[in-house]
């Protein structure tokens, strides 16, 4: 009786200070409105089969001492993962490690999906509405600087091969991307919204041109000057297997018999019946011409 009484304390003790933290999810379902939200099994028990029992029980270390410890091995993008379910603020108020190292780089992440979600809607989408209303269905945007000069030759423009270049003029954008982390980031948004080909990375763009040079039998070459900046491609194309489909079943093909005389045409094989009355028409007018060119050369 001691024992029953000393853990419906301690259940007693968790309940209030889970519910002490409303806003999270697990003070919810113990709250007024715990038969909605909560479903209980014939055991009593509720399950989380999202969250492992090892990182679980580290996560509820917020609800006992009002910060969570994680132990120097344990994954923090699992335990990032666990306070997103359990709606537990991550920052550094809430969530304490020994690796110090993992623990920077997951803030870097939540902080690179946000600072990227608004590049792309201030910045990146009307690019892409641009080549959109022009009827391409991609798009490949080289990121400047703002003091970037570009001057190219009209005559004697770079060679930047067949894709449309889009330009955006951002320094906090260009230094963002220069991190191979938050182009991961930025892939991973992307393809959140349904995008596909995406391609991030750096690649030298042409900005002014460097020295001509007169070529010996005629002709002008011009060398321009190339800075490294971060580029982004992306597509929207919802048939791209189908656009790029040849059906070869309705292609006639043609086979050539192996005949001894030079006047003998090859003749095609499956061909409709509008097909095959011109090749009659054809053969006939051959012989026809054949008769004639015999009787000559008897006369």
């Amino acid at each position: 009786q001691w024992y029953q009484r000393r853990v419906r304390k301690q259940w007693y003790q968790r309940r209030v200070r889970v519910m002490a933290h409303p806003k999270t999810m697990l003070g919810g379902m113990f709250g007024e409105n715990m038969s909605r939200f909560t479903h209980v099994n014939e055991s009593g028990e509720i399950k989380f089969e999202s969250v492992s029992p090892e990182v679980f029980k580290v996560v509820l270390g917020y609800y006992t001492d009002n910060v969570i410890n994680v132990p120097y091995n344990m994954s923090m993008s699992e335990i990032k993962e666990a306070c997103d379910f359990f709606l537990i603020p991550f920052n550094t108020t809430t969530v304490t490690s020994k690796n110090l190292a993992s623990f920077m780089n997951e803030l870097s992440n939540d902080g690179a999906r946000r600072k990227f979600k608004a590049f792309l809607r201030e910045n990146i989408v009307s690019v892409m509405a641009e080549c959109a209303m022009k009827g391409e269905r991609e798009c490949h945007i080289v990121c400047l600087k703002e003091e970037d000069v570009v001057e190219w030759d009209p005559e004697y423009p770079p060679q930047i091969g067949d894709d449309q270049l889009s330009v955006v003029r951002n320094n906090e954008l260009t230094k963002f991307l220069k991190y191979i982390e938050n182009r991961e980031v930025a892939k991973a948004v992307l393809g959140d919204k349904g995008l596909i080909k995406i391609r991030l990375g750096i690649e030298g763009f042409p900005t002014m041109k460097e020295k001509v040079k007169v070529k010996p039998r005629g002709g002008i070459q011009v060398s321009y000057y190339y800075v490294q900046r971060p580029f982004i491609a992306m597509s929207w194309e919802k048939e791209e297997l189908r656009s790029r489909h040849v059906d070869f079943m309705n292609v006639p093909t043609c086979q050539v018999p192996q005949t001894s005389s030079t006047d003998e045409q090859p003749v095609p094989q499956n061909l409709n019946a509008v097909d095959e009355i011109e090749l009659v028409e054809q053969v006939r007018e051959g012989s026809k011409e054949r008769e004639a060119r015999g009787e000559k050369e008897e006369r």
